[in-house]
């Protein structure tokens, strides 16, 4: 499966888990995401909206089975990103995501938030 294609159908998966509010908040590098989220004055809220507007040419790298053997599709995507703290540095975001389906349907967290690197047009 081509990554656009997969892409594309993980953020079919994606959008209906934001809009319930089914996508947790746990990253693994907690420390690192909160220090990006901390230093750009962003909220939970803020990421989930960044999220929202991912789209398959923000795809980067997966789907790939999770690191710890749990189930669900591992799946990253670069976004830019305005910086706010330098006010106006382009950066990439690091976004990693996984889907996994339960007895509930589909659940999700988000695995890791925060800088890619300077961004390069």
């Amino acid at each position: 499966m081509g990554g656009s294609f997969a892409a594309q159908l993980f953020l079919i998966r994606l959008r209906p888990l934001l809009a319930a509010r089914k996508l947790a908040w746990k990253p693994r590098n907690r420390r690192k995401t909160m220090e990006f989220m901390l230093d750009e004055g962003l909220s939970e809220e803020d990421a989930y909206e960044i999220i929202a507007d991912l789209r398959p040419e923000h795809y980067a790298k997966g789907p790939e089975p999770d690191d710890d053997g749990s189930p669900g599709d591992v799946m990253v995507f670069h976004q830019p990103y305005t910086r706010q703290a330098p006010a106006g540095d382009m950066i990439l975001l690091y976004i990693k995501l996984k889907i996994w389906t339960d007895t509930n349907g589909d659940a999700g967290i988000v695995m890791s938030f925060h800088d890619e690197g300077n961004y390069e047009q």
